[in-house]
């Protein structure tokens, strides 16, 4: 046994005396501040997940048809989906309702995507949260003008990341847990800050089936996943389809399954309708 601890020592001494890998050491970015800040408040959520998917076809002869009109604006797959979320959490304003202290719940009447849109920062590229205020009534070519103005726009102006946000994020740790404290219990606080419905679109940038479930603060979440082909039945034939994966992440304090099954089912009835478009 002795000489075994031996051995091992001298091992761990080899080791230690080796020369250093070949490394270099860069400063942490302190705008990711916001990320551990999200992470942080979604690990206190009791959140459910609930995997779907949804037929691509539709929805893109709605976007086909709308390009071809006199509407020179394009819009993008994810700008669509985001409207159609909008619309559906307008008829069930609930989806998006925020505990006020033990015993009362707010909802609100404006729908205010909280968006991720990836942007270079720092020398790196980090997530950065922009927010489409009342989406539900906005026009889809709206939505996806907002979202493509804050991929380009100045931190710290119009886009995403006001000057207070970016100096808030540059505090240090304890400071900005005092800040959370109070904004956790303030729904109204909590939405001019953070919006009231999160989505990320992070598995669109792959191929194939692949989805991403964020940790996320908000009561509703829907994380819009990558593409894939698969068969399907078609006048009971089989063909080629494209499906795009999604996924809701729900607070169970405050939405159930069933409540939250409804609702996925309604939402994939928008999207395959276009009303987002107004169809």
């Amino acid at each position: 046994m002795e000489n075994r601890f031996l051995t091992l020592g001298s091992q761990l001494l080899a080791l230690l005396r080796q020369p250093p890998a070949a490394s270099t050491q860069q400063p942490y970015p302190k705008l990711r501040n916001f990320i551990l800040d999200v992470m942080a408040e979604g690990r206190r959520k009791n959140t459910i997940n609930l995997l779907f998917e949804a037929d691509v076809a539709p929805i893109r002869q709605h976007l086909a048809a709308l390009h071809h009109t006199a509407q020179a604006e394009r819009i993008s797959l994810t700008s669509y989906i985001a409207k159609s979320l909008a619309c559906a959490i307008d008829e069930n304003k609930s989806m998006h309702a925020y505990r006020h202290g033990k015993s009362k719940l707010m909802v609100f009447d404006d729908v205010d995507l909280s968006v991720m849109v990836e942007r270079e920062i720092e020398g790196g590229v980090l997530p950065v949260n922009y927010i489409v205020r009342a989406a539900n009534r906005k026009a889809a070519a709206e939505i996806h003008a907002e979202l493509q103005f804050a991929k380009t726009a100045a931190l710290g102006q119009d886009g995403p990341m006001s000057a207070v946000e970016k100096q808030f994020f540059e505090l240090p740790r304890p400071l900005r847990k005092i800040v959370w404290f109070f904004i956790r219990r303030d729904p109204v606080m909590f939405k001019q800050l953070v919006g009231t419905v999160g989505v990320t679109s992070m598995g669109m940038h792959g191929h194939g089936a692949a989805l991403v479930l964020p940790i996320t603060p908000m009561t509703l979440t829907l994380s819009i996943g990558a593409i894939s082909h698969r068969l399907a039945l078609e006048n009971g034939m089989p063909v080629e389809r494209e499906f795009i994966q999604l996924n809701f992440g729900a607070d169970h304090d405050v939405i159930d399954g069933a409540p939250l099954m409804r609702f996925a089912s309604r939402f994939k009835e928008m999207l395959a309708q276009g009303r987002a478009l107004g169809r």
